[in-house]
């Protein structure tokens, strides 16, 4: 997009950031920690900025920075340009979450790691595959499978786990 999505303005006035840190406050969640690129600009009040523990090397490392950060236990991940997630929907993953094992959805057998549970114990993990230079998430999310529960989501989801990645995926302004 040329920008930050972080910061785009949503027709209620709410920048990207602030809309997701809204649903997932409304989720439960108490720790917001926003994972960021080293030297950003971002700000949300209420919430901790965590460098990314790699620059430039993907959403992973911002996982793996996360995980570290975290208090002990489980960490609820979501996107900043997924903005069709709801309440609802993340309630149906805290929901089947276990303090031992994170869970992931999949639909049409694509999994979609940017919405979804870790446990903070795999922060080594994670951290192994950014110095590996394994990036994709997906990948390590597989490879981890044994702590994780990858879930088939209900048909509805399809839209829920689309991200914003170009000008047409914005929604149109008010008035």
């Amino acid at each position: 997009m040329g920008r930050d999505k972080a910061t785009l303005t949503l027709p209620d006035g709410r920048t990207l950031l602030q809309r997701q840190a809204d649903i997932l406050r409304a989720t439960g969640v108490t720790n917001l920690l926003v994972s960021v690129r080293p030297g950003s600009e971002t700000y949300l009040p209420g919430a901790t900025l965590v460098p990314d523990s790699t620059p430039d090397a993907g959403p992973l490392a911002g996982i793996a920075a996360g995980l570290r950060a975290a208090p002990p236990g489980l960490v609820l991940v979501l996107a900043v340009d997924m903005a069709e997630m709801q309440r609802a929907h993340l309630r149906q993953l805290v929901k089947r979450a276990t303090a031992e094992r994170g869970v992931v959805p999949m639909l049409a057998g694509h999994c979609e790691p940017l919405a979804a549970i870790y446990p903070t114990a795999l922060a080594d993990s994670a951290e192994a595959a950014v110095a590996a230079g394994q990036l994709a998430v997906h990948r390590w999310v597989r490879s981890e499978s044994d702590r994780l529960l990858i879930w088939a989501t209900p048909a509805e989801w399809a839209g829920v786990l689309h991200s914003w990645n170009t000008a047409a995926d914005l929604p149109p302004p008010l008035g």
